[in-house]
């Protein structure tokens, strides 16, 4: 199978699900579980064997009192563990085209953050897939697999985000992505 991302094509077969590390998932416009409508996530960990980890890229959330606010933006992560915070830098680096990710555990801690600044985040709850979930998901079309890019990954505009994905990815998909939930509104 072969999806068309922007001008460029990305053939996935059933085979080659053994390299989605740092891959982006973006939901396709039918998914409809409200946890990943209109998501981009980016794939942390993925192993045959034990599954798949991500984190939603796209969706900002506000869950602390205004005096309490980080300096550091927060995300919706995912349904899973919805009561932990993550601290996690997701950086692209130009001058060798990588997508580098660390992950520095629960808000609060001590960890050693040089170099990583940039890129820092706090989600709160991250996606999760048991063994054979993502591959199925992705089989039935629900999720597109892209490779990741220096302004997705930066994410400076993540309420539009998934949108632009979908008017760069074809007439099909943009006419999907651009109909309302419900056709009556129409």
């Amino acid at each position: 199978m072969f999806w068309l991302i922007g001008k460029r094509a990305i053939e996935i077969s059933m085979n080659t699900f053994d390299n989605l590390v740092g891959s982006l998932l973006v939901a396709h416009p039918s998914l409809r579980d409200p946890n990943f409508r209109r998501s981009i996530v980016f794939l942390s960990q993925y192993s045959a064997e034990d599954g798949a980890v991500g984190f939603v890229l796209n969706k900002p959330v506000d869950v602390f009192k205004q005096e309490e606010k980080p300096d550091i933006p927060v995300y919706f992560g995912g349904p899973v563990d919805a009561g932990t915070m993550l601290l996690a830098s997701i950086q692209w680096r130009e001058s060798a085209s990588l997508l580098a990710f660390r992950a520095f555990g629960a808000v609060g801690g001590s960890s050693d953050r040089e170099g990583w600044e940039n890129g820092l985040r706090i989600f709160v709850g991250y996606a999760g897939w048991t063994v054979g979930q993502l591959e199925h998901e992705i089989a039935r079309h629900s999720w597109i697999v892209i490779p990741p890019t220096g302004p997705l990954i930066a994410m400076e505009n993540p309420a539009d985000a998934w949108l632009e994905i979908m008017r760069n990815s074809g007439p099909f998909l943009r006419l999907l992505a651009e109909a309302p939930d419900d056709p009556s509104m129409n």
